[in-house]
């Protein structure tokens, strides 16, 4: 009966409220500055250089991603033939393809070696002969001029190095003269005669050290040519996109879509940030090796100040809440301090690499990228990994006798 109501009694003690849990572990904290501060610095450490090294590999890959899918569309699939005679990507094939569910839009393009010449000079080059919806789907950096539309007439685009392989260095020299293409359209059928016409230039484009020359496909069908050599298509959502390709495949053609590459790219550096926090979280455990030190040495230190607190009334719960929201509070302020480090450094290391690359790089790029979701990972990971290191000494605190911790002064 008596440790009924021993039991009963201890029951109905009532539970120290949570701002002063709070009070009491900050206050811990700030009397203990250095042991404190070195805890801290561990964590600041071990985290910082976790979310240095992904951010790193984030940002790479974010470069990559950019590199290799470029502008185009992650919805974009492009179509070819196989080497068959049989099937053949015609105005029926694509007529059948545009009939598929989930395309959103359908473009066509020819492809020949070609000559383009000026003033009895000649180079060989390739030219492209692109539709409205083709030419929108592929990207064109246009830095003279205009592109392409429905209307023109033997109107060209071309790139720079096109124009500086014919001896034209002077780009808007180069708009509105006519130059001649000589293509050879037996490739397609060899019933078909050389095309061999004028051609006004309209626009440049910027495609690198590629000697290309883009038309319209008009230019073609008015020869009857009767194959395409490539058709892209978008699709109305990614999630449709497999679907699309298998009912393309089933007509005996063949695909590609950037989502390929960036599945492979994805693939290849999910392992490589799993490394990479591999390194970082060598820190860490430094880190929580120092928490652990921290607490239970705090735990000893105030053994009777616990004995006495419970002797007043409090739980023995209590004092468990008490050291993991010391925990809590001392993996939060050195998570976030280190993120913060991490951060303010990949920015530094950010402008100066764009600075040193202002000359040959045209666009702005990102060699450390710390997306909102790292944060939240980071800090939630630290915070549980600290309140798992506590549990012993706040369960060793749960369990302080008052009368033998009294005793001891």
């Amino acid at each position: 009966m008596d440790k009924a109501r021993l039991s009963l009694a201890k029951s109905k003690r009532p539970t120290i409220s949570l701002r002063l849990l709070l009070h009491m572990s900050w206050q811990n904290i700030i009397s203990k500055k250095l042991r404190s501060w070195l805890t801290i610095m561990g964590i600041i450490v071990g985290i910082g250089s976790i979310a240095f090294l992904v951010s790193f590999g984030l940002g790479l890959q974010q470069i990559v991603t950019d590199n290799v899918v470029g502008d185009n569309s992650i919805r974009s699939i492009e179509i070819t033939t196989p080497n068959s005679r049989i099937i053949k990507l015609d105005s029926q094939a694509i007529e059948k393809i545009q009939k598929f569910p989930h395309i959103d839009k359908l473009g066509v393009a020819y492809s020949f070696p070609a000559s383009i010449g000026l003033s009895g000079g000649g180079i060989d080059s390739i030219i492209y002969g692109v539709d409205d919806q083709f030419q929108e789907m592929t990207t064109l950096n246009l830095i003279d001029g205009r592109l392409l539309n429905n209307k023109d007439q033997n109107s060209i685009v071309l790139s720079t190095a096109t124009l500086k392989a014919i001896g034209i260095s002077d780009n808007s020299k180069a708009l509105g003269q006519d130059v001649e293409i000589t293509v050879p359209l037996q490739y397609a059928d060899p019933e078909l005669k050389d095309l061999e016409e004028s051609f006004k230039i309209v626009g440049i484009i910027d495609s690198g050290q590629d000697n290309e020359i883009f038309t319209t496909t008009a230019v073609f069908d008015a020869q009857q040519v009767p194959i395409y050599k490539v058709a892209k298509v978008i699709a109305d959502d990614t999630d449709n996109i497999n679907e699309l390709r298998t009912q393309i495949e089933a007509s005996g053609f063949q695909t590609s879509s950037p989502i390929d590459t960036l599945d492979q790219i994805n693939q290849l550096f999910k392992f490589f940030n799993i490394i990479l926090a591999g390194f970082g979280a060598i820190g860490i455990i430094v880190a929580l090796l120092g928490m652990f030190n921290t607490l239970t040495i705090s735990l000893l230190e105030r053994t009777k100040e616990i004995g006495l607190m419970v002797t007043l009334g409090g739980r023995r719960r209590d004092m468990r809440r008490l050291f993991m929201i010391e925990a809590s509070i001392l993996s939060i302020i050195g998570a976030l301090s280190g993120i913060v480090l991490s951060y303010v450094s990949g920015q530094i290391i950010n402008q100066v690499a764009n600075a040193n690359a202002a000359s040959r790089v045209s666009e702005r790029f990102n060699i450390f990228s710390t997306p909102m979701w790292l944060v939240a990972v980071l800090v939630l990971f630290m915070l549980a990994v600290g309140l798992l290191v506590a549990f012993f000494p706040a369960k060793r605190a749960e369990r302080i006798n008052p009368i033998d911790a009294l005793r001891r002064e």
